[in-house]
C-alpha cells in the first residue's frame, strides 16, 4: 500500500503548517475554494478534501454565508491526538476496535436524542453519498461526514470531541477500506451508499437497537476487508 503523499494531504499539512506557525491566525478568512485551487495548481475537489481534513482536526470552522475560518482554538486542537499512519496494521487494528465501541454506542445514543436538525444534516449527506457513488473522493468525504454527523445527533459533548479527535484517523481507514473493496467490485460502491442508508433510517426511526447493530455489521465488514488485505 502506498505511502506517497496525495496532493489534498500536501494541501492540508501545508495549511497546518501556516496554522501552527501563525501565518494563518485564529478567526482569519481562508480564500475561497477556488482562490486555493488557482493558488495551489489543484482542482476544487482536491481543496474539498484538504479542507475537510483540516474541519475534521478541529482546525478550521465554516460559517454559513461568510466563508470558512481558522478556529480560535485551533492551536489547541493541534494538540490532539496524531494521525495513525495508512497501512500499519496494528494502529488500524487498534482504531477499528476503538470505533466498533464508540460508533455502536454513537449511533445507539443518536437514534434516541436526535432532532430534526439532525436528521436535515443526516440525509443531506445521504442525498450526497447516493449521488456520488461514480466519484470516490467525495463519496469518501461524505462517509466522513457522516460518521462524524451521528456523533453530533447524541448530544453528547464528549462523544463529538472523541470522534472529532479521532477523524483524522478514521480517514485512513475509510480510504483505504473503500479502495480495497473498489478496487476489485465497482458495484460495492452502492453496497456501501446502501449500508449507511440502513444506518440512517434506523436512527431516524429512533430505533436504537437496530441502529447500533447495523453500525456493528458495518465496521466488522471494515474490520474484515482491512484484514485480508494488510498482510
Amino acid at each position: 500500500m502506498s505511502l506517497v503523499k496525495k496532493s489534498y494531504e500536501v494541501v492540508a499539512e501545508e495549511l497546518e503548517k501556516m496554522i501552527e506557525e501563525g501565518v494563518l491566525e485564529p478567526g482569519t478568512k481562508l480564500s475561497t475554494i477556488d482562490q486555493l485551487a488557482q493558488q495551489y495548481g489543484v482542482g476544487k475537489s482536491t481543496i474539498r478534501e484538504a479542507l475537510t481534513r483540516l474541519k475534521a482536526k478541529g482546525l478550521i470552522e465554516a460559517k454559513q454565508g461568510e466563508g470558512t475560518y481558522i478556529k480560535k482554538d485551533a492551536i489547541a486542537a493541534l494538540k490532539t491526538i496524531p494521525p495513525l499512519i495508512a497501512g500499519n496494521r496494528e494502529e488500524l487494528e487498534h482504531l477499528l476496535q476503538v470505533r466498533k465501541i464508540v460508533e455502536s454506542g454513537c449511533a445507539e445514543l443518536a437514534a434516541q436524542y436526535h432532532d430534526d436538525s439532525d436528521i436535515e444534516v443526516l440525509e443531506d449527506i445521504i442525498n450526497k453519498m447516493a449521488a456520488s457513488t461514480s466519484d470516490e473522493e467525495m463519496s469518501r468525504i461524505y462517509d466522513i461526514h457522516f460518521h462524524t454527523a451521528i456523533a453530533q445527533a447524541t448530544k453528547n459533548p464528549f462523544l463529538q470531541k472523541m470522534m472529532e479527535s479521532m477523524s483524522e484517523a478514521m480517514n485512513h481507514t475509510i480510504r483505504d477500506t473503500r479502495n480495497l473493496w473498489l478496487y476489485n467490485k465497482a458495484e460495492l460502491a452502492t453496497r456501501l451508499y446502501q449500508e449507511h442508508h440502513d444506518i440512517f433510517l434506523a436512527i431516524k426511526a429512533r430505533d436504537a437497537a437496530k441502529a447500533k447493530r447495523m453500525i456493528e455489521q458495518h465496521l466488522s465488514r471494515v474490520e474484515k476487508a482491512m484484514g485480508h488485505h494488510l498482510l
